[in-house]
C-alpha cells in the first residue's frame, strides 16, 4: 500500500505541475480555480477505492473480480453526478470543467487499472 500511495502522490504532483505550467504559460484563460480541489478529490477517491480493493483481494479473489465492475460503475456515476452539479452551478465554464474532469478520469483510471492488474497477478500466484 505504501508503494501505491507514493505512486499516486507522484502522479498527482506531476499533474499539478503540468497543469500549473500549461495554465500559467499557454492557456491562462481556461484555468478553473476548482482544479486543485478536483485533483484532491481524484486522489482521495482513488486511494479509498484501492484500499477497498486490496481488502477484498486478500479475502476472496472471486469477490474481487465481481466487485471490480461495480466499483467502476459507481465511480463513473459519482464523477458524472459531480459534473452535472458543477454544470448546473457554472454553465459558463462547463466545457473547461468537463474536459478537465475527463482528462483526470482517464489518467487516474489508467493508473488504477495498472495497479489493480498487479494485484490480480500477485493474488493468482
Amino acid at each position: 500500500m505504501k508503494s501505491f500511495i507514493t505512486k499516486l502522490t507522484a502522479l498527482t504532483l506531476a499533474i499539478a505541475l503540468i497543469g500549473w505550467l500549461v495554465f500559467s504559460l499557454f492557456l491562462p484563460e481556461y484555468y478553473l480555480p476548482v482544479f486543485p480541489f478536483l485533483l484532491g478529490f481524484f486522489f482521495v477517491v482513488t486511494l479509498a477505492i484501492h484500499a477497498y480493493q486490496l481488502k477484498i483481494a486478500k479475502k476472496d479473489i472471486g469477490k474481487f473480480a465481481r466487485s471490480n465492475m461495480l466499483i467502476t460503475f459507481f465511480k463513473l456515476m459519482t464523477y458524472s453526478v459531480l459534473a452535472v452539479i458543477y454544470i448546473a452551478l457554472d454553465r459558463e465554464n462547463a466545457i473547461q470543467f468537463v474536459v478537465g474532469l475527463m482528462f483526470l478520469y482517464l489518467v487516474y483510471s489508467f493508473f488504477e487499472v495498472k495497479e489493480v492488474s498487479k494485484i490480480n497477478r500477485l493474488t493468482r500466484k
